[in-house]
């Protein structure tokens, strides 16, 4: 698989940045205060065994998958440390089930597969629109793994002819902040797809005027 030149790097990132944008108008309704995003970093490797897949450290990391469907193949990944996603849990659930632990029990998943619905469904609709593909997002799945356990899953399943492109993001409200890891595996449907976009000057052209918006 060739590699991504600064164009396509460009491309790929803003694609994800104005998703991530949207999930953050999403989130704000969602939680029923206005949430802000901002991007922390942003890195593209070849998936190998050698690769850390999170920075998230400790035993109960909150890893949600989605898988992409459709005319381009991929997997977004929306990773949580036990303490982010507790945080997450406490605003987004009301006083009466965050009280009862037996409800508390039931609705917490829930609100974590809720929550990835949001990001993932933002970004990987971001793409349809501008690669100009029909895809749409699986059924999450929400995983929690130590450190560990995450590198051994991500070798066990992901080890392929694959990109990672690992987007660490903040989403901040007037009481909230949370920096969730935005994980992107996508193969070669989506690499030439990228790389085809990318060849036309004018929507790069595009990318760039509507990123300083």
């Amino acid at each position: 698989m060739e590699n991504l030149n600064s164009t396509e790097l460009f491309a790929a990132k803003t694609i994800i940045n104005q998703g991530l944008e949207k999930a953050a108008q999403s989130l704000s309704f969602f939680m029923k205060e206005e949430i802000t995003f901002k991007e922390l970093s942003f890195s593209i490797n070849k998936v190998n065994k050698n690769i850390d897949f999170t920075s998230k450290f400790g035993k109960n990391i909150h890893l949600l998958i989605t898988n992409v469907i459709g005319e381009l193949k991929g997997v977004c990944c929306l990773i949580f440390s036990e303490e982010e996603a507790d945080k997450l849990k406490q605003t987004a659930l009301p006083k009466e089930i965050i009280e009862n632990p037996e409800l508390m029990a039931e609705m917490a998943d829930a609100i974590m597969l809720e929550v990835d619905n949001i990001i993932s469904a933002s970004v990987i609709t971001k793409f349809s629109d501008i690669l100009n593909h029909k895809i749409y997002g699986g059924v999450p799945e929400l995983k929690k793994l130590s450190f560990e356990e995450m590198n051994d899953y991500v070798t066990n399943n992901f080890l392929q002819d694959l990109y990672i492109i690992n987007f660490k993001t903040q989403f901040q409200s007037s009481h909230l902040n949370f920096n969730p890891e935005f994980v992107w595996l996508f193969d070669n449907t989506f690499l030439n797809s990228i790389k085809s976009f990318a060849l036309d000057g004018s929507n790069i052209d595009k990318l760039e005027v509507s990123s300083m918006a």
